[in-house]
């Protein structure tokens, strides 16, 4: 788990890039965006590997950040799943664009990457683990099925 000062510093870098979906930080306590947040990859890969990874890919961690919080509040949907991996395709390729000026080799070997955690995260084990942190909110919702969400008050 990432320390609150290296998840401070993680939103720092999102909001300085200026990514997609910066809104989803707001309801959050830092304390929550800490437990929300594993790093790159998925849980079952497990901490040392995820850290590995992270590390390795570390310019794509502000985007993974927003990633896992989209995660958090999944609702099951499949345009909510599609909207939360084009958002993580979008924030990673502008912090690639960032990163490297647009006649650097570097900049499209990193939005290849970035191509390659979409297809990651969009792929059959993205939609496994949408569904999983769906079933977990309803869970502690004390709900048992959509047809429970949409009785419940806002």
């Amino acid at each position: 788990m990432k320390s609150v000062e290296e998840i401070e510093a993680l939103i720092a870098r999102a909001q300085e890039a200026g990514l997609n979906g910066l809104g989803i930080l707001e309801p959050f306590p830092l304390e929550g965006i800490q437990a929300a947040y594993n790093g790159i990859g998925p849980e079952w890969a497990g901490a040392n590997a995820r850290d590995w990874v992270t590390a390795h890919l570390d310019l794509f961690a502000p985007a993974a950040l927003i990633h896992d919080l989209r995660y958090t509040r999944s609702d099951g949907s499949v345009n909510m799943f599609n909207f939360a991996n084009w958002e993580f395709l979008t924030n990673c390729r502008r912090l690639a664009d960032r990163a490297y000026p647009w006649w650097s080799w570097r900049r499209y070997r990193a939005r290849l990457v970035a191509d390659a955690l979409h297809d990651f995260v969009a792929g059959p084990g993205g939609w496994a683990a949408w569904r999983e942190a769906y079933e977990k909110n309803l869970s502690r919702q004390g709900l048992r099925n959509r047809d429970d969400v949409s009785h419940t008050s806002c």
